[in-house]
């Protein structure tokens, strides 16, 4: 399974900037955009975080991640 974050998806779409993301969350810029940009490990985000964020977001948590398949092939396979 894989887990992307769509916090920089939901943000931009209602355009808040990173400076107001931080502003309202209290969260440090630089930490919100390496979580955004993929920098930090979906299961290395704190679970307080991703509440605060997804409360100033104003949408659920469920919407901060999307969800995935990652099928690996066997030797051999095409």
């Amino acid at each position: 399974m894989t887990i992307r974050i769509t916090i920089k998806k939901i943000r931009e779409e209602k355009h808040i900037s990173l400076r107001k993301l931080e502003e309202e969350t209290g969260i440090e810029r630089k930490r919100l955009a390496d979580i955004e940009d993929g920098k930090v490990e979906a299961d290395k985000i704190l679970f307080a975080e991703m509440i605060i964020i997804a409360e100033v977001l104003d949408c659920s948590i469920l919407e901060l991640y999307e969800t995935g398949y990652l099928e690996i092939k066997g030797i051999g396979e095409i």
